[in-house]
């Protein structure tokens, strides 16, 4: 986005490229509607903190969770005090929840205000199917991209 008006402005100020540079700062509008609308509706995002160690995967989920939303929230089941810190102490995470329930739930979600649950693709359910059926459960895959969970059909039979 700031590239586009960097060189936007740049151009537009030369006469022969005036069209070239207004072309890039129109080209910059939807990145500035998109980087607005963000800050403006707030999302919370809730990602399960049950990891074995902090390593640069780790980080790498945490801050692609805080790029889809306003505010992450990080739970813990169990009390590993290191590990709390440790997600205090990263800058992408917002909020650190030291006593969150194993398996989440919708009322668990509406006490925090949280928006959407975020989990990797190989990760165990740790939410409820009330939650899945809801809508507010996403998978980020290896590829980068976000899906909405859904339950297996072996699992709806049972």
């Amino acid at each position: 986005k700031q590239t586009f008006e960097m060189v936007g402005t740049a151009l537009f100020m030369l006469p022969w490229f005036r069209y070239i540079g207004f072309a890039l700062l129109f080209l910059a509008v939807p990145l500035a509607y998109e980087s607005v609308r963000r800050k403006v509706n707030q999302r919370v995002l809730y990602v399960n903190g049950k990891v074995e160690k902090l390593d640069h995967k780790t980080l790498k989920f945490w801050m692609q969770a805080k790029a889809m939303g306003s505010k992450l929230i990080i739970g813990f089941a169990d009390k590993k005090t290191d590990m709390i810190l440790n997600a205090c102490a990263c800058s992408c995470v917002d909020e650190v929840v030291a006593e969150a329930p194993e398996k989440l739930d919708l009322m668990f979600l509406e006490k925090q205000n949280i928006n959407y649950v975020i989990t990797s693709a190989g990760e165990p359910q740790f939410v409820t199917d009330e939650v899945v059926n809801a809508g507010r459960c996403l998978v980020l895959g290896e590829d980068g991209v976000t899906r909405l969970f859904k339950l297996k059909e072996e699992d709806k039979k049972d």
